[in-house]
Parts: C-alpha cells; structure tokens; sequence
C-alpha cells in the first residue's frame, strides 16, 4: 500500500513518493517457520538472529491488469503447506504456479485488478492479505537508478544521484530502504526530489532481514534472501516500463572509456544489456585524517587498489581485488524466466558476457563497514597506488551542489 507522509514532502504531481510493501509473517497465523538449510557447522554465531525465520512473502503485487505475483524468501521446509494453499478473491478461487529461483521464490496467481483481499486458505493456517498496486508508470520512459540502501548518509545518496544524472543521463531514482534508522524513508525522499533533473522517485521501505552472508567467496551462499527478493520485486512492480536501469551500489560509479552514456549502451544493444567488471578506489594514509568531520564524500578519492593475483579454484589466474561484476538492463527486453540477480542476470545467455567499454569504480571508505572491516589506509606507494585519471576527469562534470 502507499505510505502517506505526514510531512509535505511528496510532490504535488506525485512524481517522488514512498512506498511500502504488504508483506505476511507466519507469526500472524501460524507457528510454523522457516527452517534453514545450511548445515550447522557452517552457520555462524549470529546466524539465527540474521535468518528471516518467519516472512513468508514481502509482498504481493498486481504485476498485469490479470495476474498477481508474490514475493518471497525460499519456502524450504514450507513448500508443500504453500503447494497446497488455495487463495480466493472476488474473482474466484485459484492455485498459485510456484517459481523456485536463487535464494527466492514466487507464486503467480490468475487474479483481475481490483480483485480486493485475497484469502489464503491450506495447512499453514489462514490469512488475508492486500495486493500492491502495478508502480511501473510512474518510470515509464525513464533510465532508473536503483539501489538498496540503509543508513548512507543522505549527502553519499545524493552525490551518486547527481553522477549518474551528469555522466550517464539518469532522469529517475529507485531506493529500497532496508530499515535505516538515521532518518525516515520521508526524509530521504524529499531530498531525492531536491535534486535539479530527476523527474521521479520512489523510496521503498524494504524492512526485513537481509540474512547471513556466505562463509567465503564461494560456499553457503544459501541464506541472504533479502536483496534477490527486492530486485525481482523492482522489475515487476516499478520497473517493466522504464526505458533502461541501471543496478548499482551507493558506493558504486560507472565509467565509460566511449563517452557514451550505460543506458545508451544498454538500449542500443541487440541484447538490451550491458554488463561491466568493477575496481576498488581507496583512501591513503596522508596523516591529516580527522574522524570527527563530516562524510567523506566520493570525490575526495581517486587511487587504484593495487592488483593482487592469485590462482582461482580452477587453477586460474585472477585479480583478487578486482569487483563482481554489475549491470545495466532494458527491463521490457529481459526474458520473463530470468531472475535479476545481485551481479548477473541469471538463466540468461546474454549476461554470461562483459563488456570493456565500462567498468565502475567500488569506493572502499563509502561504507558502513556493515559486511567487514574495509577502510583501513594504507601509507601512498607511488610503486603500485595510481590515481584514476577517468575518474577525476568524470568529478569534473558533476555538478555536485545541485
């Protein structure tokens, strides 16, 4: 449902507003809950208290004029009681279609718009819940910047907005909020619409648990459900009529070695999809650092982490310091079957590839330090730590106050 502010801060022609899902806890009408897969030795101390145990589905969403999706977690252990759940509307009784993609899940159900509450009726218990509206004009036409976010500082939020809309031509905002406490998703939004160019927003209060992490680079990424679950979310409800979006990190700046804007790219591909590899910018130890002032923002750094080369499991050699890649896409152009994914877009041919005409650039000391510990400097060694003349040069076409 729409969350009303009761600051004036949405616009009067409702181009920038905040949003929130309808989401479904167990705990409303069972006491059944979701129960983890990764074995207990693997599991770290906090792992419980990080484990959405208990949403079974953060929203449903009117994704067509005559078919609903919901948004889910993996349902695990609660997939048969879901396999049997019969939901009734004003248009009927129907069975959902169960998708089962990577660390999310789906169900698809044949509903009319304005169908009212829906009923869910199985083993699980029963439970009626709302249906979100279909978003996606609000960005029709429109290459879309989106992004999850808890926290940043709203000045690091806004410096990545005024980039984008300078060097690549962004014209709209999408921010999935996962619980900030520094300010409120009201707050964020009027900032948002502050910012000269930007002909729409949306902040979307995504409140749910982001789940534990892999135990490395490679194993047991099997429980971090949370940011699959709003990607998808954002291509079916926002998304399915923008002109191009780009999936980037508030620490995160593409750069073209062409000129060309990644949108332009994106569009003008015979795929509709431009996929790019990425390089840590850090901060060097110059002895003047002062804790107590305020944000560093991302032009006061421009030096290259240094390769670090190592073999890979498959006896590879790769830069270990070098970023997973991300993506910009044509959402309209995107098979249906394939799941938007954090750095490719998986089960889909087209994102197995990357481009060279850009790369971004992942700003170490942009950061909450929320995953590990990532802004220790490190003395200038004029041997290995250059600075990033593409970089700089891209600073210089930003106008950073407006």
């Amino acid at each position: 449902m729409r969350l009303v502010s009761k600051s004036p801060v949405v616009a009067a022609d409702n181009r920038h507003v905040t949003c929130r899902p309808s989401p479904a806890p167990l705990s409303d009408f069972t006491d059944k809950r979701r129960e983890a897969t990764r074995p207990l030795a693997f599991r770290g101390e906090n792992f419980d208290r990080d484990f959405d145990n208990n949403t079974l589905f953060y929203d449903a969403v009117q994704v067509s004029k005559s078919k609903i999706a919901l948004f889910a977690p993996p349902f695990f252990n609660l997939a048969r009681d879901i396999a049997t759940t019969t939901f009734i509307s004003g248009a009927g009784t129907c069975k959902a279609r169960t998708r089962q993609l990577d660390r999310h899940a789906q169900l698809w159900l044949d509903i009319y718009e304005n169908a009212g509450p829906i009923q869910a009726l199985g083993e699980l218990g029963s439970f009626t819940f709302s249906v979100s509206p279909n978003e996606s004009e609000i960005f029709r036409d429109c290459r879309v910047i989106f992004t999850m976010s808890k926290d940043n500082p709203i000045e690091w939020i806004l410096d990545w907005v005024r980039f984008n809309r300078d060097i690549h031509g962004a014209d709209a905002v999408l921010i999935y909020d996962n619980g900030s406490s520094a300010y409120d998703s009201a707050t964020l939004s009027a900032a948002l619409r502050s910012v000269a160019g930007i002909r729409c927003s949306v902040v979307m209060e995504w409140p749910f648990k982001y789940g534990p992490q892999g135990a490395n680079s490679w194993d047991h990424w099997d429980s971090d459900f949370c940011q699959l679950g709003a990607w998808e979310h954002a291509r079916w409800r926002f998304l399915q009529h923008a002109r191009s979006a780009m999936n980037s990190d508030i620490d995160e700046l593409v750069l073209s070695k062409t000129g060309k804007s990644v949108f332009e790219a994106a569009e003008q591909s015979w795929t509709g999809l431009v996929r790019y590899r990425g390089r840590w910018i850090i901060g060097i130890d110059d002895g003047l650092r002062d804790e107590m002032r305020a944000p560093h923002r991302h032009a006061d750094f421009s030096i290259f982490m240094p390769p670090k080369y190592e073999l890979s499991r498959l006896m590879m050699r790769r830069d270990a310091n070098a970023c997973l890649p991300k993506w910009t896409v044509v959402p309209g152009r995107c098979p249906t079957h394939a799941q938007w994914h954090v750095h490719s877009i998986f089960s889909w041919w087209a994102s197995y590839f990357c481009t060279r005409d850009f790369s971004f650039r992942h700003f170490r000391e942009i950061g909450s330090n929320w995953k590990y510990q990532r802004t220790s400097r490190v003395p200038f060694d004029p041997s290995i730590h250059k600075p990033d003349r593409a970089l700089m040069e891209a600073f210089k076409r930003v106008d950073w106050d407006n």
